[in-house]
């Protein structure tokens, strides 16, 4: 049913131009707050983020939160046509950064879910032919087999999580450039406990520990919509200097990409992805029932 629904969904709005399909993602975003989908969640996140903020204001980026979902779901079937067509080249630009892409050897690219993250690693795609993207497999096969096949038709080559470390470890060897999503809530085995708005997040560490282990460059990037729509894309280098206590370099570098995590939200609190969970794992003694 799922494969279906999506399967579906994604034939209506290729037909679209992109205006259209933009300003049907924002309905769909709207019909999502209207039913309610997630806003105790997206509040209560706000609430940690924002304190300061009144309630009015906390509403207000609530459903432009979801707008912005709307729109990304909107434009994803669309991406590889975009690509075919050359219309990609001219719905983004990279305001900052666009020098890293550039340099030779493999290198680690953090990002978060904030503006439109998957066309802006289809814009990055465009720019180097090197990118691979990590993702999590679908239960559902042909839902998953329907999202990959979009991702590398856009020019992304995908490597799965539960794909054996070898793998990982050839991508480096062949100087590519593996991206990362890294603001979802981690299992406490598979993550550490960093600084995201004032409150401990227990936060993924593989890309951390890919950089410290591989002596790799890292970087964070992320692309958001202006008012007209255009994909603006940032790239920054993360200074780090390693200590040489592997447990502790991988702890801090996790730390400094999980702030500029922090920063871009701050920034486009309206273009975040304020649905999840983030800060459902807890330390150790705390209750797990901060939702």
């Amino acid at each position: 049913m799922s494969y279906l629904l999506a399967s579906s969904f994604f034939s209506v709005l290729k037909k679209l131009d992109r205006e259209k399909a933009l300003k049907t993602g924002k309905a769909i975003g709207n019909l999502f707050w209207n039913l309610g989908y997630r806003k105790d969640v997206i509040l209560k996140n706000l609430d940690i983020a924002f304190p300061e903020k009144d309630k009015n204001w906390k509403l207000q980026t609530g459903k432009a939160s979801l707008q912005n979902i709307g729109k990304v779901l909107a434009e994803f079937p669309k991406i590889p046509e975009y690509k075919k067509s050359d219309q990609l080249s001219q719905i983004y630009q990279i305001v900052e950064g666009k020098e890293y892409l550039q340099e030779k050897g493999a290198k680690i690219l953090t990002s978060a879910h904030i503006g439109n993250w998957e066309l802006g690693g289809a814009c990055i795609a465009s720019e180097t032919e090197k990118l691979i993207s990590l993702a999590y497999r679908m239960k559902n096969k042909k839902l998953n087999d329907l999202i990959t096949s979009i991702r590398q038709e856009a020019g992304i080559k995908i490597i799965f999580h539960d794909q054996p470390l070898k793998d990982f470890i050839k991508a480096i060897r062949e100087g590519k450039t593996i991206s990362f999503l890294v603001d979802q809530n981690a299992l406490r085995h598979r993550g550490v406990f960093v600084d995201f708005f004032g409150l401990p997040a227990s936060t993924v560490t593989f890309p951390a520990k890919l950089a410290v282990k591989f002596k790799l460059p890292i970087y964070f990037a992320y692309g958001v919509y202006d008012k007209n729509n255009k994909l603006n894309i940032f790239i920054k280098k993360i200074d780090f200097s390693p200590s040489g206590n592997e447990e502790e370099d991988i702890r801090n570098l996790t730390a400094l990409y999980t702030k500029e995590v922090e920063k871009a939200a701050q920034q486009y609190p309206d273009q975040y992805f304020w649905v999840h969970k983030r800060w459902k794992t807890r330390p150790e003694g705390e209750p797990e029932n901060i939702y």
